[in-house]
């Protein structure tokens, strides 16, 4: 066989080989076209396979290696604590503080004035004038309307006529005495029949004067039931009169709590559920008896109608917190950040970045608020908001700090550093002196 047959089964023989690249494949793959592009051919393709094996090498190391808090290597957001890829929950915390707790005893009621009547006329009699309106603020003894008088001013005239008769009979009496034309005994009766004169002008006077309607109390006319020309007797209310200045709170309190309850103890008005307190008054009087039909003793708490910023009238309904203890050093949280789903209470901490599920012990509960009586420590960070979603060791993100945006809120940098610790090298930032974090990262996630 000739030397060229020799050549034409080796290249034949290459070709079957896998993985065979002649020449000319080569040269259309890597763009080298003919002997003198050969050794360009050689380092274009050199450097093609670098630059893809640097990539697949960064994409391989992102995704089995990835660090504590990476970045890169996951979702956003996934946390320090989570499964590699897991994404962070946002979350809101708030910092457990000890301070003053109030044990409160809360009623519902209607204020009532303290004081308040019903104008009723002294005699029967026509309305003749009206002088107030309702709304108006009155003074003691002021007019408020009129009777007509015009027949007891002609009695009152007759009484003084008759009193004068009486009176000027009297002297005479007395001079005809003196002349013994009259015995003592008539003169006696003289004068007796001139006080009973006197007495009948005092009483028309009386009647004229008791035509004027008067207010027996100072406070604000609350109503009008009469009208002009109408006929009333003495059991007809015509105005009512209240102070609306001074008012008062009559509390029902269960037979089994009034021991808690003290004359001087502070009581707390609100007039919406969950609102915030609106007027403050203070226990006056309790009743020292037992309601038979309601097992209830009555508190009456009085207050100043305008002691707050929203003035109370008679007849509104409130509700009443009495403060009967103040308890020092006792950690409250919001009662929705605490899980009670039928397991032991238990609340949610976030710690580096991590979900940590916490065992509570509650105590006294005031509004929206509830005592955690042991299971956490002063300066614990405690979700607030998004629990209800989290499981233990699960990855989380915090959103707000005291109810401010971790941007501003004014322990950022605190919860910060406490939450960012463990962080991996890829995205970690470092911290500036002092090991504080910046603000604006927190629970190992980027945002």
């Amino acid at each position: 066989m000739s030397p060229g047959s020799d050549e034409l089964e080796e290249g034949r023989e290459d070709e079957a080989k896998p993985g065979y690249m002649d020449k000319r494949e080569a040269a259309m793959r890597y763009g080298v076209h003919g002997p003198s592009g050969r050794r360009g051919s050689w380092a274009a393709a050199g450097a093609c396979l670098t630059a893809a094996l640097l990539v697949l090498a960064g994409c391989g190391d992102g995704e089995a290696a990835p660090g504590p808090g990476a970045r890169g290597g996951g979702p956003p957001g996934a946390g320090e604590g989570g499964a590699p890829g897991a994404r962070a929950t946002p979350v809101s915390v708030r910092v457990a503080e000890a301070g003053d707790l109030e044990v409160t005893l809360r009623a519902s009621t209607t204020l009532r004035a303290r004081e308040r009547v019903d104008v009723v006329p002294k005699q029967t009699g026509m309305i003749s004038e009206i002088r107030v309106e309702e709304g108006e603020r009155v003074a003691e003894g002021a007019v408020l309307a009129r009777l007509d008088d015009a027949e007891w001013r002609y009695q009152a005239e007759q009484a003084e006529a008759r009193a004068r008769a009486a009176r000027e009979a009297v002297e005479r009496g007395r001079a005809l005495r003196e002349l013994d034309l009259m015995s003592d005994q008539e003169v006696e009766s003289l004068a007796s029949d001139a006080q009973v004169a006197e007495s009948e002008v005092a009483l028309a006077r009386l009647r004229v004067e008791n035509a004027s309607i008067r207010s027996p109390i100072a406070g604000t006319i609350t109503h009008r039931f009469i009208e002009r020309g109408q006929q009333v007797n003495t059991s007809d209310p015509v105005f009512g009169v209240a102070d609306m200045d001074r008012l008062q709170a009559q509390l029902a309190v269960p037979e089994r709590e009034i021991h808690r309850v003290e004359v001087g103890q502070l009581g707390r008005i609100l007039t919406e559920e969950g609102g915030q307190p609106v007027a403050e008054g203070r226990v006056e009087r309790i009743r020292p008896v037992v309601e038979e039909a309601s097992g209830t003793v009555l508190v009456t708490v009085a207050l100043e109608a305008r002691s707050g910023d929203q003035p109370l009238r008679p007849g509104q309904f409130v509700n009443v917190d009495l403060v009967t203890e103040t308890l020092t050093g006792r950690i409250t949280l919001p009662r929705t950040s605490v899980l009670v789903d039928g397991a032991a209470p238990r609340v949610f901490l976030a710690r580096g970045g991590v979900a940590e599920e916490r065992e509570v012990t509650l105590g006294y509960s005031r509004g929206e608020r509830v005592e955690i009586r042991s299971g956490l420590e002063p300066g614990d960070t405690v979700v607030v908001v998004g629990q209800d979603n989290l499981r233990g060791d699960a990855a989380v993100r915090v959103m707000q700090i005291d109810g401010d945006p971790i941007e501003a809120g004014p322990r950022a940098v605190e919860v910060e550093a406490e939450a960012g610790e463990g962080q991996g090298p890829q995205g970690e930032r470092s911290p500036p002196e002092g090991g504080q974090r910046p603000t604006g990262e927190a629970g190992g996630g980027g945002r």
